[in-house]
């Protein structure tokens, strides 16, 4: 299933500011999924929104919406004729900002806003140490993890860094029908009563996937019906990660425990699926997928790394355990798939964190504040600096 198009409803009566945003993802990540939603709020909330893309990239395919425009952009820096072709688009529609999401498309970006005069906003999603961070006119950090890396690592001054963690639809993962986790482990060949586990990432050594099938196969020991839901794709230099990943299964003896459903676009009918999300990522700067889940209303576990105790409340919304810590983390897996209870009270809180905290209605409105406040510093040299939410992990005025 597409991205749902319906998380909020058009506002209208507010100033329409018209908004550039670069995304030079080709394949489905979180910074992908995120342009793609916010591209859609923001036109909902009525604004000129056009979205510059790689013309093979997955958003390409996704964004149908007359909403919103789309131009198609390899996003080459030199020679500069895209970048003078691109200026000229920002020109003729009286660009008020552009806002990229990924490295190339920020490094393209800083360099636009050199020949047009708009100023820039960068969304950073992963920490990579890139010199031109600090050439943005404001950074958007998705976590407080994130924001003291561009502090440490790139040097971007506190004062141009405004915190507003990812969002999701929880509409989108409410909306799942009761029978669908049925039928969905109909098709995997799998009984209501199997314990379910899985995760949903990029095949990348930094997801862990390796940990969670070295981890699962003890898991059997205790309980021997579990399965490992495997969803996820490799692409460039990781194309071939499944084929190691299916290796190492063999060689524990678990290959028959795992089922490999590849790249999914019905991520919320799969979750509802699950009685279990294990995230064994060794960096998330936030963890869109693991929000993900919590919104699908299941029970994590997670490596305490990056953004993720951010995202998660240990022992309320789910089960935060050392990184690298297998004894921890098959404890906590074996104590979820053996108590129905606590694992519904922790997907039920987790749930409700994921509205309460994590949707659009709450995020974007930061998010067309950090771009707003930057269009007015371009016509005025004096800002207030902005003052953090401690609960939300949001900069606002």
């Amino acid at each position: 299933m597409p991205i749902d198009q319906t998380c909020t409803r058009s506002i209208r009566g507010r100033d329409s500011t018209r908004i550039i945003e670069i995304i030079s993802g080709v394949e489905v990540n979180g910074a992908t999924q995120h342009g793609l939603l916010l591209s859609r709020e923001l036109a909902r909330r009525g604004h000129a929104v056009t979205v510059v893309c790689r013309p093979d990239a997955w958003i390409r395919r996704e964004l149908g919406s007359a909403q919103v425009e789309v131009v198609e952009s390899d996003l080459r820096r030199w020679p500069v004729d895209e970048l003078w072709r691109i200026a000229g688009v920002a020109r003729r529609k009286r660009i008020d900002v552009l806002h990229t999401h990924g490295s190339s498309a920020s490094l393209f970006g800083v360099l636009l806003r050199r020949l047009s005069g708009v100023p820039c906003v960068a969304t950073v999603h992963v920490e990579n140490r890139h010199w031109f961070w600090v050439l943005n006119n404001r950074v958007i950090a998705v976590s407080e993890a994130m924001r003291r890396f561009l502090q440490t690592s790139t040097f971007v001054p506190r004062s141009r860094i405004e915190v507003v963690p990812n969002f999701v639809c929880p509409l989108r993962f409410a909306a799942v029908l009761p029978e669908t986790r049925a039928a969905l482990r109909a098709s995997f060949g799998i009984e209501d009563s199997t314990p379910l586990i899985g995760f949903v990432g990029n095949f990348h050594p930094r997801k862990g996937w390796h940990d969670l099938v070295r981890v699962f196969s003890r898991v059997l020991g205790a309980e021997p019906r579990a399965r490992l839901l495997v969803v996820g794709d490799g692409a460039g230099r990781w194309a071939n990660y499944r084929s190691a990943l299916e290796s190492t299964a063999a060689q524990l003896g678990v290959a028959r425990h795992v089922i490999w459903a590849g790249p999914r676009s019905d991520i919320p009918e799969v979750l509802a699926a699950l009685d279990l999300f294990v995230s064994p990522s060794q960096r998330e700067s936030f963890g869109l997928s693991v929000l993900e889940a919590m919104a699908a209303g299941l029970p994590v576990v997670a490596a305490a790394v990056g953004g993720l105790p951010e995202v998660i409340r240990d022992g309320e919304t789910g089960i935060l355990v050392p990184l690298g810590d297998d004894d921890a983390t098959l404890g906590a897996m074996i104590a979820l798939i053996q108590d129905k209870e606590g694992r519904r009270k922790l997907g039920e809180a987790g749930r409700r964190r994921a509205r309460e905290h994590f949707s659009a209605e709450i995020q974007v409105p930061r998010i067309e504040a950090a771009l707003a406040r930057t269009i007015r510093r371009r016509r005025s040299p004096i800002e207030a600096q902005p003052v953090r939410n401690s609960e939300s992990g949001v900069s606002s005025e």
